[in-house]
């Protein structure tokens, strides 16, 4: 029933991204390889959703109770084609929260699918966390074509690359989307060698050009030195606890 269960919930998640609002689903390592072709199909048809793996050892279902870092060359890569996504991992159970704001405004303002990458050790972590004033946050902006607008289905906006999102059912607003390339700015399905290699370029150009919003790195102890100690997600505690050491 695993296999059912997985598909159903990307589906579901899917058909909320179609429906103008965020998709969300969540699995591990084993759901992920299930939902490759699904996720393909949210790169292809450029919908916000964001897909939290917690990881845990495998292959297949390998530990289900322990704990692993092993989906990230997957969450990256684990696709056919030509279809990258953003992948963020938090690094504690406090900072799954920040996390998951920042995840659903990159699907939200990119039009793209956004991997999160927690891993068990964090499922089943605890600690004290301040419940964080919401105003504070910037706003996240979706913005949709309304009847009567100029529309095109692959027009996009200049600086996020994202494509213009029109709610189902709008009138005047109706387009062909689903798994097949599509010919860029019209939407209709194409085979054409060169516009399928530049609506690759452009899915492409637009996951690189959320690299443009994320703050510098921050670097812990010292400025300079002759060791650095890089790592993500949840090894953050043992690393930082080590180099401190």
């Amino acid at each position: 029933f695993q296999a059912e269960d997985e598909i159903a919930g990307i589906g579901s998640a899917i058909g909320a991204s179609y429906g103008g609002a965020l998709g969300v689903t969540t699995t591990s390592g084993p759901g992920i390889s299930l939902k490759s072709e699904a996720i393909g199909l949210a790169v292809m048809t450029e919908l916000p959703l964001v897909i939290v793996d917690v990881q845990r050892g495998g292959p297949s279902t390998g530990l289900p109770t322990k704990t692993e870092q092993a989906d990230l060359l997957q969450a990256m890569f684990g696709r056919n084609g030509e279809s990258p996504v953003a992948v963020l991992a938090p690094r504690s159970p406090s900072d799954c929260f920040d996390i998951a704001v920042e995840a659903a405004r990159i699907a939200i303002e990119y039009h793209t699918p956004v991997i999160l990458l927690s891993d068990g050790a964090i499922a089943n972590g605890s600690e004290p966390w301040q419940i964080p004033d919401i105003s504070t946050y910037a706003p996240i902006e979706h913005t949709f074509v309304r009847e009567g607008e100029p529309f095109a289905p692959y027009a996009r906006d200049p600086k996020t690359l994202a494509r213009q999102f029109a709610v189902p059912g709008t009138p005047g607003l109706e387009h062909r989307i689903g798994g097949l390339e599509k010919e860029n700015i019209t939407g209709h399905i194409s085979y054409d060698p060169q516009n399928h290699q530049f609506m690759i370029d452009l899915r492409a150009q637009k996951v690189a050009n959320i690299a443009k919003i994320l703050p510098p790195l921050e670097v812990d102890g010292p400025q300079s030195g002759d060791l650095l100690v890089l790592g993500w997600g949840g090894t953050y505690g043992s690393i930082y606890s080590a180099a401190e050491r």
